[in-house]
């Protein structure tokens, strides 16, 4: 799992198979997204609170929930643009490091 501080998003990160002549170069890599991350709503509770109002316009928070979250905002479609950025991150975090030779 990473969390992200720049989307405040949380991704699960899934290493399929590894070969013993993988290098990291290049990798992570963004193969798959499910969904997309919930705008600040208020957590786990909140976001399903959310999606119950925006869904429902008789709702009674129907009005406000929706100018909390973005204009148009579908559970089901997946930000790449948003996601990406992060993955990418993991490269830099993921790949070797050299070792500074000490000096005795």
């Amino acid at each position: 799992m990473f969390v992200s501080s720049a989307t405040a998003g949380i991704y699960v990160i899934k290493l399929e198979k590894w070969f013993d002549n993988t290098t990291m170069e290049g990798l992570p890599l963004l193969l798959e997204a499910t969904g997309r991350c919930p705008p600040d709503v208020g957590g786990a509770s909140g976001y399903a609170e959310y999606l119950d109002a925006i869904s429902d316009p008789a709702h009674p928070e129907h009005e406000q929930m929706r100018l909390r979250g973005p204009k148009q905002f579908d559970p089901n479609v997946v930000d790449r643009k948003s996601i990406e950025p992060a993955v990418d991150a993991l490269s830099e975090i993921w790949k070797p490091h050299r070792r500074a030779m000490r000096s005795k």
